[in-house]
């Protein structure tokens, strides 16, 4: 709910001029296998986002990462975006045959949607328990899962 709370008072300051907050170009995550986890991630944490760097960087939202057998915290972050990319924000997906897949946070490369980088420690590979691809139907995020702000 927190982070319902902070999408409507951004969408409030957005309605008087404009986000305070510059946030990523987002785009979705493109030929990639979801890692299966046994259970949605807790509700978003709120955070207080510090100080923009420069003019350069864009706010990432702290987000839930899968790691082993247990969701961890990473935090908000500002960051550079690279060349010609966007953000694909993590998601928690329903497949059909009823298991849940988690699509790991990233900067993707416009056109392709192919991942930039690589994870960083701590953070599981696109490759790692990976299932096969859900069905295009089967992307809308599963209920009680966390979301980005983004797409709320």
């Amino acid at each position: 709910m927190g982070r319902g709370l902070i999408f409507i008072v951004l969408l409030g300051l957005w309605g008087c001029g404009g986000s305070p907050i510059p946030l990523p170009e987002i785009g979705p995550h493109v030929r990639e296998a979801p890692v299966l986890v046994p259970y949605p991630p807790p509700a978003a944490r709120v955070e207080i986002v510090p100080a923009r760097p420069s003019k350069r960087e864009v706010w990432i939202d702290g987000e839930w990462t899968w790691e082993r057998r247990r969701w961890v915290w990473r935090r908000g972050r500002w960051e550079v975006p690279p060349p010609n990319s966007y953000w694909a924000p993590p998601v928690t997906v329903r497949q059909s045959d009823g298991s849940l897949g988690f699509f790991q946070g990233g900067w993707r490369t416009k056109g392709s949607g192919a991942p930039i980088g690589e994870p960083t420690p701590g953070q599981p590979a696109a490759s790692a328990s990976a299932a096969p691809p859900a069905p295009a139907a089967s992307a809308a995020p599963a209920a009680g899962g966390a979301t980005s702000s983004a797409q709320q």
